[in-house]
């Protein structure tokens, strides 16, 4: 003859399981998601100023940086009022990255997007170019308000996650 259990235990037994069965789903389901989102601002990698590291077999730095005010070439889309064009060219030596990155500037508060020099009429650095699947160095175009000090240039995938954050 079987006796069931008291209905309190039968409460805590179904309580365990569905709390279980929540937390797989929550992992299964959130895991992924949230730490994509992390990537996208907690840096795996950080450069220090003036410093170069080597991140998985490429050695990056900060090369050159250029503020160019508002004095961009004859020809090119005058800048808004109070905006300044910086370049920033990022030595990379190393294989290339696979498939396509972006350049995001940040002063820890805003974030500015990496435009090519050419799209303001500025001649790239000798060498350079905005691709990391190409090998060398890197170089792109910020144009950002006057009063602003960057800090960092955060080098990222094209879904954002950051691959290394160079303090400037």
């Amino acid at each position: 003859m079987s006796r069931s259990l008291p209905l309190w235990q039968r409460n805590v037994i179904g309580g365990v399981v569905a709390a279980a069965g929540v937390s797989v789903l929550a992992g299964t389901t959130w895991w992924s998601p949230w730490t994509a989102y992390l990537a996208t601002v907690d840096p795996r990698h950080v450069v220090a100023a003036g410093e170069s590291a080597v991140i998985d077999g490429r050695r990056w730095s900060i090369g050159d940086i250029r503020h160019l005010g508002d004095g961009v070439p004859p020809g090119a889309t005058p800048l808004p009022d109070g905006t300044v064009l910086t370049l920033v060219t990022v030595d990379r030596d190393g294989p290339p990255v696979d498939g396509m990155c972006v350049a995001v500037l940040t002063d820890g508060e805003h974030r500015w997007r990496g435009q090519t020099p050419v799209d303001f009429a500025v001649t790239p650095a000798s060498g350079s170019s905005f691709n990391c699947a190409r090998p060398g160095p890197l170089q792109w175009a910020f144009n950002v308000p006057g009063d602003v000090v960057p800090t960092a240039l955060d080098v990222t995938t094209a879904d954002g996650q950051i691959l290394v954050r160079l303090d400037l």
